[in-house]
C-alpha cells in the first residue's frame, strides 16, 4: 500500500490541478520500483533515476514489457547527484516523492529541481506529514509552512496543496520501524490495505478516504503539491 498510496495521491493531484501527462517528458526522481511509471500513457517519454544499478535494469525492462519505448533510467550516485546528465535536461514534469524529508537542505535540491523545468513545466512532490513516530531516515518535520519556505527559496511557488491518505494514521509507528515483528506487521498490514486501494482507484479510494477520516479522527499522512516558476 505504501507505494499504491503515492501513486493514488500522484494521480489524484494531477486530475485536481489539471495536469495531462499524455505526450509529456516526464523526470521521476527516485522512481523505486516504477509504480507511477505503469500509470502514465504509452505516449509519455519517461526518464527517471534510481541508486541501485539491478533495480535500474528491473524496472527498464518491465516497462519496456508493458509497451513503453520512450525510456531513459539511469543509476545515479548521491554524491555526484548534481552532475547526472539527465539534470542537464529539462521536462514537462519532475515528481519526486518521498524525497525532501530525508535532505538537510530542500531548497538547495528545488533550486536544481526547477532548473530541470521547461517554462511551463511543473514540480509534483510528495511527503509525509502528521508522523506519529518520525521515521529514523528522516530528518526534517514536513509541513505545509515548511514546503512554502522552501518553494520561495527556489524560487518556485505552491500552485496547489491537499493533503490525504488517513488510512495508516494510528499506526504509522509501526511503519517507522524495520526491524522484527514490527516489520512482518508493517508488510502485512501494507498488503491489506493495498489490495482494495489497488481495485478501487484514486477517485473511490478518496472518496471513502474522508469518511474513514471523519469516523476514526484519522489525520492526513502524507501531502502532495504542485510548484511552478515564481513569475514575481
Amino acid at each position: 500500500y505504501m507505494r499504491m498510496a503515492k501513486v493514488l495521491l500522484t494521480l489524484h493531484l494531477c486530475a485536481e490541478a489539471g495536469v495531462d501527462l499524455a505526450g509529456k517528458d516526464i523526470l521521476d526522481y527516485g522512481f523505486g520500483a516504477g509504480t507511477f511509471f505503469r500509470y502514465c500513457p504509452r505516449d509519455s517519454r519517461l526518464f527517471g533515476v534510481e541508486m541501485d544499478e539491478e533495480n535500474v535494469r528491473e524496472v527498464d525492462a518491465m516497462l519496456r514489457g508493458l509497451g513503453y519505448g520512450a525510456l531513459d533510467l539511469q543509476r545515479i550516485e548521491i554524491e555526484r547527484w548534481k552532475e547526472h546528465l539527465l539534470l542537464a535536461q529539462s521536462y514537462d514534469l519532475v515528481l519526486c516523492s518521498h524525497v525532501l524529508e530525508h535532505l538537510p537542505d530542500p531548497g538547495d535540491f528545488l533550486r536544481t529541481m526547477k532548473d530541470c523545468l521547461r517554462e511551463s513545466g511543473v514540480f509534483l512532490g510528495l511527503v509525509p506529514v502528521n508522523e506519529r513516530k518520525m521515521d529514523p531516515h528522516h530528518v526534517q518535520v514536513v509541513t505545509r509552512e515548511k514546503i512554502e519556505q522552501w518553494a520561495r527559496q527556489a524560487g518556485l511557488r505552491v500552485a496547489y496543496y491537499v493533503e490525504a491518505d488517513p488510512w495508516l494514521y494510528w499506526v504509522q509507528p509501526v511503519f517507522a520501524s524495520n526491524r522484527g515483528w514490527k516489520r512482518l506487521a508493517a508488510q502485512a498490514l501494507s498488503l491489506g490495505v493495498g489490495l482494495p486501494a489497488t481495485l478501487l482507484g484514486a477517485r473511490a479510494w478518496f472518496q471513502l478516504s474522508r469518511i474513514f477520516a471523519r469516523l476514526t479522527a484519522s489525520r492526513p499522512t502524507q501531502a502532495a503539491f504542485i510548484m511552478t516558476r515564481d513569475s514575481a
